[in-house]
């Protein structure tokens, strides 16, 4: 089976996982190797241990150069996984509807949105 197809069933089961509680997702500083000496940008780095391996899953900002000094920033999510030392030992940034989707599931956990609105929403 190739890397792509158990990338994408690693993240179907992530999302699995994150739903049913058993996955726990804390916003991170993104490792230096995501923002550094690269045209990218990542504004929300968000980590978890799962089989005591470290993952990660974040907002990738990327700077598109349309002309010398004219440019724009593209948007897509990006996944990896983080050796002890913080550092990507292997990265996906192939752009999935599952992908958007356990980002999108993270993001609400670590943020804990969930108890905010129901907070919020309370008499």
């Amino acid at each position: 089976m190739s890397t792509e197809n158990k990338t994408a069933q690693l993240i179907t089961k992530l999302i699995r996982e994150t739903s049913k509680g058993n996955v726990k997702w804390e916003v991170k500083n993104a490792p230096r190797a995501l923002n550094f000496e690269t045209e990218n940008s990542v504004p929300l780095y968000i980590q978890t241990e799962y089989k005591g391996k470290l993952l990660g899953i974040y907002d990738l900002r990327t700077k598109c150069f349309t002309d010398m000094d004219e440019w724009h920033w593209s948007e897509s999510v990006g996944f990896c996984i983080v050796d002890d030392q913080a550092r990507v030992i292997w990265e996906a940034n192939e752009t999935s509807p599952a992908l958007f989707d356990l980002y999108n599931t993270a993001r609400e956990q670590a943020a804990g949105i969930d108890d905010i609105l129901d907070d919020l929403l309370e008499d």
